[in-house]
């Protein structure tokens, strides 16, 4: 497992989808996250049809493709940043892109480029060339696991995830929320007697209130169209790295355990 040491204390883990707002800004925006002290990143690989995302991330998709962004740019990016800083990145993604770009070649380039993890947002534990392909070359595979999960799928989740598990606080779509459902907080309380395998959660995570009541449950947590949404809203792009430094430092005060 790539991520032994790492959940050694809490993840704060942030999502950018690659190639937005430009290919250049992304790996700048990694960068600026690992001078933060991050250690696993979120990488999306854009995608035209992203049922598990809402309009945020969708948006955030298009701009990248109509930008030309490809899996390769993606390992590009990945290469560049991990030259930079040593972290985990864990790729984000559905089936589609890598079965048309060549299932074990993607599998190959990823592991070649440093990407540890990747999470395959519409894969089914059934998908034993996927797993096959993960064991191979060496990069865990991480699946989500949504409040409607039942007990016997969960079960086959905990034992075919060798990364992180995946814990989805909503049943819906990405994107921001102003407050988490209430039946999501019991819900982890569950899981977490359920399985010893690393628990990270995401959907709607937007602010540091959301977490609190969490921290003792879950090993890390993902923010997404938050973070898509602080770049959106500002027209310079200086002035977005300056917002998101604001945004990640109000979840670095929180005590996760990060050296700041």
């Amino acid at each position: 497992m790539n991520f032994d040491n790492v959940f050694k204390k809490k993840q704060f883990i942030p999502y950018i989808t690659c190639g937005y707002p430009t290919k250049k800004d992304t790996i700048d925006i990694v960068k600026l996250f690992l001078d933060k002290g991050v250690e696993i990143i979120e990488l999306g690989i854009p995608f035209s049809d992203p049922v598990a995302d809402g309009p945020t991330i969708q948006y955030s998709s298009y701009i990248a493709l109509k930008n030309g962004t490809n899996i390769d740019d993606v390992f590009d990016v990945v290469k560049e940043t991990i030259k930079y800083k040593f972290y985990y990145p864990v790729l984000m993604t559905y089936l589609n892109p890598p079965i048309i770009y060549g299932i074990e070649k993607f599998f190959k380039k990823a592991r070649d480029c440093g990407v540890k993890g990747i999470i395959f947002a519409d894969c089914i534990a059934e998908e034993d060339y996927v797993f096959s392909m993960s064991r191979k070359y060496n990069i865990d595979t991480i699946l989500l696991l949504a409040p409607t999960t039942s007990y016997e799928r969960r079960k086959i989740i905990y034992e075919k995830t060798t990364g992180f598990v995946y814990v989805v606080t909503l049943t819906g779509t990405t994107g921001e929320r102003t407050n988490l459902p209430e039946y999501f907080y019991k819900f982890v309380k569950k899981i977490r007697k359920e399985t010893k395998k690393p628990l990270c959660a995401g959907f709607g995570i937007s602010k540091v209130e959301q977490v609190l009541p969490i921290l003792d449950y879950v090993n890390g947590f993902i923010v997404g169209s938050k973070i898509i949404n602080i770049i959106r809203e500002q027209k310079d792009i200086r002035q977005a790295y300056k917002k998101l430094e604001e945004f990640v430092d109000e979840f670095l005060k929180i005590n996760l355990g990060f050296k700041n």
